[in-house]
C-alpha cells in the first residue's frame, strides 16, 4: 500500500441544502470553495522574454504576473488558481530543446512567474491522448503513458494531479466504456506505485452520465486496485467526460447528482468534488449541488468571439459594451477599455483583457455564491439562483429541479 505524506486536506465552513463552502488545503496554500480554475497555456512555443508564448494565453498571463506591458496591477485574486494540461505541450510545435527547458523547472519556482502563487492543478490530458498519442514537436516525439504523464506533472510543479484517463464519448457501446474504464484502472494502479511520495493531492477520475455507468466504472477500477487504497491514496474525486454533454443542462445535473449519490454508496463523498470541462451558467446549478470546484476555457474562449460577460447567464458583443457600468479592474482602466475597443496592435491584446474582464465576473460571482452558501438558511443561495438561472428560459426549469431537488424547494 502505498506510504503518503499528505499536506492536503479539505474543510467544509458551511452547507446550504446539498451546497458546500470550503477550503482545500495543500501546504500553506488555502483555496476557496466552490471555486473555478481557469485553463491557462503556461507553455505556449515562446521563451521567458515573452512569457512562453501563447497568444491569448501570454496576455492572460501577463494579468496574471501583473507585467509592465498590460500596465501593471494586481490581479492575483483572480488567479487564486490555474488549470493547465501537459496536452497543451501539444499544440505550439515545439522543439525538442524547448520542451526540456519548459519542464527543467517548475512553474511557481521560475522567476517570471514568482507574482502567481495559487493552486496549480495540472491535468493529464487523457482526453487528447485518448487515441495513444505522443507529444509531437517540430523535431521530435515523446511517447505518452502513465510514467510519463506523471514525470511532466511532477516537473510543472503541479499541486494537483490526476491518473491518466481514458474518458468515455457519448457513442460509446457498454463494452467500450467498460475497455476504457479498465485502461484508467490500469493506469490508477501505476499512478498509485509512481505518486506514493507526492506531497500534493491526488484526485480520482470518474467517468460515466448516470449511476450505473459511474457505478460500473468505479467496479471496474476496484477489480484491479484495491478498494481500501483507493479510498486512503486519493484525496479529491474528478468528473470528466461531461464536456460533449455541456450544453444539456438536465443530463449535466443529472450526472452530477448521480456521482453524488455513487460517491456517498462508495463511502467517497467527504472528497472534494472536481467537475472536469465546466463553467459559466452551469456553475450556479452544480454548485448548489455540492461540486466544490469547476475548469473551463470558457473564459477566453468567449472573449475570442467577442462575447464581453455582463454577468455569468448573460454576455454581449464586445462592440456593443461601454464598460462604464463595470467596476473590475480591467475596465476601469483607460489603457484595457482603449484595446478592448480595438485600439492594440495584436488581436492578443484586445481579446486578452476581455478574457481577464470575463475570468473576473466569473469569480466575483462564486465569492457571492459562497457568502450565499455562508448566510443562515437556503433562502439566500435559493433567492440567488432564482434571480440569475431561473430567469434564463433555456435554464429555468432545471433550475427549479434543482431548488426542489438540492435547496429544499421554494416553500420552506
Amino acid at each position: 500500500m502505498s506510504q503518503v505524506t499528505r499536506r492536503f486536506d479539505f474543510e467544509v465552513d458551511a452547507v446550504a441544502g446539498d451546497a458546500r463552502t470550503g477550503t482545500l488545503r495543500i501546504g500553506s496554500q488555502e483555496l476557496a470553495t466552490p471555486n473555478l480554475f481557469p485553463v491557462l497555456n503556461f507553455y505556449g512555443g515562446g521563451t521567458e522574454r515573452s512569457v512562453f508564448g501563447g497568444g491569448i494565453h501570454r496576455t492572460i498571463k501577463e494579468f496574471m504576473i501583473g507585467a509592465d506591458r498590460i500596465g501593471g496591477g494586481d490581479y492575483s485574486e483572480y488567479f487564486d488558481c490555474t488549470m493547465t494540461s501537459v496536452a497543451s505541450l501539444t499544440d505550439y510545435n515545439i522543439t525538442h530543446e524547448r520542451y526540456q527547458s519548459y519542464l527543467d523547472t517548475p512553474i511557481k519556482e521560475r522567476e517570471l512567474f514568482e507574482p502567481y502563487n495559487g493552486t496549480l492543478f495540472v491535468d493529464s490530458g487523457g482526453f487528447k491522448f485518448l487515441d495513444g498519442g505522443d507529444i509531437d514537436g517540430s523535431d521530435f516525439e515523446v511517447d505518452i503513458d502513465q510514467e510519463k504523464i506523471y514525470e511532466i506533472q511532477k516537473k510543472m510543479g503541479a499541486d494537483i494531479i490526476l491518473n491518466l484517463d481514458h474518458p468515455i464519448a457519448p457513442d460509446d457501446s457498454h463494452e467500450q466504456r467498460m475497455e476504457k474504464a479498465e485502461k484508467t484502472a490500469l493506469n490508477i494502479a501505476e499512478f498509485l506505485d509512481l505518486s506514493s511520495d507526492f506531497d500534493g493531492a491526488r484526485y480520482l477520475t470518474l467517468h460515466g452520465y448516470n449511476y450505473s455507468m459511474m457505478d460500473a466504472f468505479l467496479e471496474k477500477i476496484t477489480s484491479i486496485v484495491d478498494t481500501r487504497e483507493i479510498h486512503e491514496a486519493f484525496d479529491g474525486v474528478a468528473l470528466g467526460s461531461l464536456v460533449p454533454k455541456k450544453d444539456n443542462r438536465e443530463l449535466l445535473i443529472q450526472a452530477v447528482t448521480d456521482c453524488q449519490e455513487v460517491l456517498q454508496d462508495w463511502g467517497f463523498d467527504d472528497m472534494p468534488l472536481h467537475v472536469l470541462g465546466i463553467s459559466s451558467r452551469a456553475v450556479p446549478l452544480l454548485a448548489a449541488l455540492g461540486v466544490d470546484s469547476f475548469d473551463a476555457s470558457s473564459y477566453l474562449h468567449n472573449a475570442i468571439n467577442g462575447k464581453y460577460y455582463k454577468s455569468m447567464m448573460e454576455s454581449v458583443p464586445i462592440s456593443e459594451v461601454s464598460f462604464e457600468n463595470c467596476d473590475c479592474p480591467v475596465c476601469s482602466s483607460e489603457l484595457h477599455r482603449q484595446r478592448m475597443r480595438g485600439d492594440a496592435e495584436y488581436q492578443k491584446d484586445i481579446y486578452g483583457a476581455v478574457a481577464v474582464h470575463n475570468l473576473i465576473i466569473q469569480k466575483q460571482e462564486l465569492a457571492t455564491i459562497r457568502d450565499r452558501i455562508r448566510a443562515e438558511g437556503t433562502a439566500p443561495l435559493r433567492e440567488y439562483i432564482e434571480s440569475t438561472v431561473a430567469r434564463d428560459k433555456q435554464t429555468r426549469q432545471v433550475a427549479h429541479k434543482v431548488v426542489n431537488q438540492s435547496l429544499g424547494g421554494y416553500f420552506q
